[in-house]
């Protein structure tokens, strides 16, 4: 069995982010919505998320996503502050963007510059071996207006879990990504474009399961009537009590496990 933790949405802001002027002020106060700007509170949200995900063990931490509010170098900056005090080896964390990381600094960007010691498990593609899975950072992160939260599945990714499927036989693989891999409210403006392509590729290989941030929400979805679980989202560190999900990598299939377990 491979223990698997998961959290997602951080939306971490800079330091100084009251001294912004300008749109870059109108920017991320429509980006927050309703969360007050405190810098403070959403760092320590995070570090406390990351402190209990290492005390529950794990062989791998999957980020799902809005790490940052509006992808700024400063953020990505507090976002490796936060990852190195947590104590975590960068080697056992799996980073992926969500939208709102792909409104400022650009994902391969943030990897070749704050987020270096994490690249090599989180670029797109990556994939990480472990004794009982795999895991594949794949990025949905389009570059678009902030008015827009859509997401597409890059070139080539899914060739890759198919791949990685392929050889894993038995072995549970778990696809990382930001958007769910199906339709919701306001599709255009919020969902996965090509959605159907990694519900299809998730219809021909039964191994493989999805974590997902975007929603905001702990939930788990079946592919068909009666089926397992095999699409997994968790609440937002910064706006969750209980924002960590634990599974367990086992027999072919990822399971839901309690918190903590």
């Amino acid at each position: 069995m491979t223990r698997i933790a998961h959290l997602s949405d951080f939306h971490l802001l800079e330091p100084a982010i009251r001294a912004r002027r300008g749109q870059a002020w109108l920017r991320v106060n429509y980006l927050s919505l309703k969360r007050a700007l405190d810098y403070e509170q959403r760092r320590a949200r995070a570090s406390a998320a990351l402190a209990e995900a290492r005390r529950a063990g794990f062989e791998q931490l999957v980020l799902t996503g809005d790490l940052t509010e509006d992808g700024a170098l400063p953020q990505y900056e507090v976002l490796a502050e936060v990852l190195v005090e947590s104590g975590i080896d960068p080697a056992r964390i799996t980073l992926v963007p969500g939208n709102h990381d792909a409104y400022g600094l650009g994902w391969d960007e943030a990897l070749d510059g704050p987020l270096a010691p994490w690249a090599a498990t989180s670029r797109h593609g990556a994939v990480t071996r472990l004794r009982g899975c795999s895991v594949v950072a794949v990025s949905t992160a389009v570059v678009q207006s902030v008015v827009r939260s859509s997401g597409r599945v890059e070139a080539g990714a899914l060739d890759i879990v198919d791949k990685v499927a392929r050889e894993s036989r038995r072995r549970p693989v778990v696809l990382a990504q930001h958007h769910p891999p199906f339709a919701v409210a306001h599709q255009w403006v919020h969902g996965l474009v090509n959605h159907r392509e990694v519900t299809g590729l998730l219809h021909a290989h039964r191994t493989v399961s999805v974590l997902h941030g975007h929603t905001h929400q702990r939930r788990e979805r079946a592919l068909e009537l009666g089926g397992p679980a095999r699409i997994f989202s968790t609440g937002a560190v910064v706006t969750d009590a209980l924002p960590l999900r634990m599974y367990a990598a086992a027999d072919g299939a990822v399971h839901s496990l309690a918190t903590g377990a």
